[in-house]
């Protein structure tokens, strides 16, 4: 009684908040604008989390776009995990082609572990997902694992060898590496798990950045100008023009896949003038990154929609204010249709301007 009496009072509140003109909107905007994206952003109360007992589960994995694998044994992939018959996605937006997928491999032979395990509801060894919607967690699990001294361990798929190297480091032998090529193979069914609920992209980069900040210190010896690249003339139609200025001035390049994790973030915490290309090479700077820096970015790609912007433009959200975004036309060949990977071609002009504080 006394809770109904709390939500009777609540709901004749609303109902005179309503008849004043005064309405619940969670953004304070008109909802019929197509410029502003709306997402459920559930933030979990830490100290209060647990993981669930599930006996009936299933970790469901398919390949994605492996044009983007690190190597042959780290194919890009989707795992899943189902329990109590389902699997569970944090939005509506992919959720059609995500069971179509699933659907196609619900029939593959099924693998018995034996070890105990926690798991994370969803799993990727996409760099730029793994990175956005899982990296932070995985880290907050484990040291959660490792305070407990729990023999139990985390479930843990990556996108590289050298994610596998540093996470081995980190976790004191408390998690269970699978490569997402074996992940491929079976659908694997364990005897004894627990499951982790999943943690929303927003609060994964500050549990990222606060963790990797916590071990990572700034470097006055590494205090230099880098520019982070790909190398790959279907990001930037002119790299090798750019990468010529850009040594012309002092800057070092930085081909993220070329070093180890911890070097390559200590890197980017202490470097002075810091240039990123966008798309998925762009969250190694979100990881750990707190002063200031520029991102070369398509004049084209502002005002994405909902499906464009879900994930790509989340990640690129949480550290708005921090980077100068520089903008540049699109090249015209060998576009990509994906969120934030259409080919720019950078004006040198421009960008020398900014970088010598004349227009920045």
């Amino acid at each position: 009684m006394k809770n109904f009496y709390k939500f009777f009072i609540n709901k004749i509140k609303i109902l005179i908040s309503f008849l004043n003109n005064h309405k619940i909107d969670k953004l304070s905007l008109d909802k019929r604008s197509k410029n502003i994206q709306y997402f459920s952003v559930p933030i979990i109360n830490l100290d209060k989390i647990i993981a669930t007992d599930i006996s009936e589960n299933l970790l469901c994995s398919y390949e994605g776009d492996s044009s983007f694998a690190s190597s042959n044994r780290y194919p890009v992939i989707e795992s899943w995990i189902k329990f109590n018959k389902s699997s569970y996605s944090i939005n509506d937006i992919f959720v059609y082609e995500q069971s179509k997928k699933l659907k196609k491999i619900r029939n593959k032979s099924k693998k018995t572990i034996k070890e105990s395990v926690y798991l994370l509801p969803y799993y990727t060894s996409h760099f730029g997902h793994f990175t956005g919607d899982l990296i932070g967690q995985i880290l907050f699990y484990i040291k959660k694992i490792k305070n407990k001294n729990d023999n139990r361990k985390l479930l843990i798929i990556t996108p590289s060898e050298k994610w596998d190297i540093f996470l081995k480091k980190f976790s004191n032998d408390k998690i269970f590496l699978m490569s997402p090529k074996n992940a491929l193979e079976f659908n694997y069914h364990f005897e004894d798990a627990k499951i982790f609920p999943r943690i929303s992209s927003v609060q994964n980069f500050l549990l990222a950045k606060n963790i990797f900040n916590e071990f990572i210190q700034d470097e006055p010896k590494l205090n230099k100008n880098i520019f982070i690249t790909t190398d790959r003339e279907d990001r930037i139609s002119n790299i090798n023009e750019v990468k010529e200025f850009l040594l012309k001035n002092n800057f070092e390049i930085i081909v993220p896949n070329k070093y180890g994790i911890i070097d390559l973030l200590r890197l980017i915490k202490s470097s002075n003038i810091l240039i990123s290309e966008k798309a998925s090479v762009f969250n190694n700077v979100l990881l750990i990154r707190n002063k200031k820096y520029f991102l070369l970015s398509s004049e084209s790609e502002n005002n994405l929609d909902t499906r464009l912007f879900a994930g790509a433009g989340i990640y690129k959200e949480f550290n708005r204010g921090l980077f100068n975004e520089i903008l540049f036309r699109d090249d015209p060949l060998i576009q990509n249709v994906k969120a934030y990977k259409k080919r720019i071609k950078v004006d040198i002009n421009k960008l020398s301007s900014i970088i010598n504080n004349e227009t920045y």
